[in-house]
């Protein structure tokens, strides 16, 4: 028999295993039997009895060890054996997580629908703390009895993407102590039921300030600086703004050094404290933070030039974001996506030159821009289909749609447009 059909035999054993656990939790239901273990089973790819036999024994075993042990011997891949014994690890728990969702399906049954319940737990409003609380537990055995097994808790999981530069076993840490957190955070809120008293926003806090300094205690300095640079609120946001940018590692690491400790300095907690001496009002702060970034953004431009810092800052745009999402989405090419925005920005220019002519009267200045609209719609629409073009202005592009009701076009230092439309028109909608 070849290896590829001994494998499809004993993981089909394995499953009916799972299968009958889980039956006898009332957790699945058996419906059929495997398919692809009947079709092997006809063609006489089948294990001799006493392999048969010791297969059969090994699924029985509590020891998630010597079923590991042996599910290698049969010379299962790796990948297989952790999901076998995963998957025998959780049909332990299947009749203790049936009865928590049962009694949280009766409540929701029980429970006046046009009556909110309130819940920080995305789609979990209807367990109980002390559910979530159990099944926290529960999730929490399962890892730990996987990472005695395996040395990580489940290193299969697409959890480490987002941290390569963590060992699998410091990328099982953190995500049980971001979990942790993320609960902690979330039962405080719960807690305070809508209703702030003085010291809840001290308790967040220091929920916040232990979370930052386990999460240093777990990395290393360089650790933390990759981790930086890849999952922080700055790295976030610079990256979008980078999208579909040629720029080098260096160039970034030297970007997000000036806008980390800008917004470090300007961040949500101080912002908060706005209204203190240090800053006398919020209006000074903004002002305060506004300047600040202007000299970020000075910095910047040294760092890139003036060509590569214009694609910098047409990257911060909302409408170019869109434009670019729609390349992703439908596989347009770099060039569509340059001749598409090309003409929102002649549209732009020439927009604002109408706007501005003080020799043209209100009525010849409509008329113009109606025909500008007209023709940057077409233009639009003939470089990305008319269904995607007609998104597009729809859904970036609305001063192109408002601007035949006319007005006054802007546009600020970072290239965005608005039209401030005649008070007659503004209630029918503008930019």
């Amino acid at each position: 028999m070849n290896k590829s059909a001994k494998t499809v035999l004993i993981l089909s054993i394995a499953a009916n295993v799972v299968l009958f656990i889980g039956f006898a939790a009332g957790y699945v239901s058996i419906k059929k039997s495997s398919p692809v273990a009947a079709r092997s089973a006809a063609s006489g790819n089948a294990l001799s009895p006493e392999a048969a036999k010791e297969a059969v024994s090994l699924f029985k075993t509590d020891d998630m060890a010597a079923l590991r042990d042996g599910l290698r011997a049969f010379g299962l891949p790796e990948d297989q054996v952790k999901t076998v014994v995963w998957n025998l690890i959780s049909s332990r728990y299947a009749a203790r997580l049936r009865e928590i969702d049962n009694a949280a399906l009766e409540a929701a049954r029980q429970r006046p629908y046009w009556r909110g319940t309130r819940s920080y737990y995305y789609g979990s409003k209807d367990y109980t703390p002390e559910q979530r609380k159990e099944m926290r537990e529960i999730r929490d055995e399962k890892a730990n009895e996987m990472r005695q097994v395996f040395g990580v808790a489940d290193s299969y999981e697409s959890y480490g993407v987002q941290y390569p530069f963590l060992s699998p076993d410091k990328t099982g840490r953190l995500r049980d102590l971001n979990d942790d957190y993320y609960d902690l955070t979330n039962q405080t809120r719960d807690e305070m039921a809508g209703f702030q008293m003085p010291d809840d926003e001290a308790k967040l806090k220091l929920i916040d300030d232990e979370e930052k300094r386990d999460r240093l205690a777990l990395m290393s300095p360089e650790e933390k600086e990759a981790d930086d640079l890849r999952n922080s609120r700055t790295a976030w946001a610079l990256r979008t703004r980078l999208a579909g940018s040629d720029m080098t590692e260096d160039e970034y690491k030297a970007i997000f050094a000036l806008q980390q400790a800008k917004d470090e300095k300007f961040s949500n907690d101080a912002a908060k404290q706005a209204a203190s001496s240090s800053w006398g009002d919020s209006s000074d702060f903004m002002n305060a933070s506004n300047e600040a970034q202007k000299d970020v953004d000075a910095q910047i431009k040294d760092i890139l030039g003036d060509e590569r810092y214009a694609d910098y800052v047409r990257g911060q745009r909302q409408d170019y974001q869109t434009l670019q999402a729609a390349a992703q989405r439908f596989n347009l090419s770099a060039d569509t996506v340059a001749q598409t925005y090309q003409v929102r920005d002649d549209a732009a220019s020439t927009a604002k030159q109408i706007s501005d002519d003080e020799s043209m009267s209100a009525e010849q200045k409509n008329e113009a821009y109606a025909a500008l609209a007209e023709q940057a719609t077409g233009q639009i629409k003939a470089s990305l289909g008319d269904e995607v073009g007609d998104a597009y202005i729809n859904n970036a592009l609305v001063w192109l749609k408002n601007l035949p009701k006319g007005g006054a076009v802007t546009i600020d230092e970072k290239g965005n447009v608005s039209v401030t439309q005649p008070k007659a028109a503004q209630g029918q909608g503008g930019e």
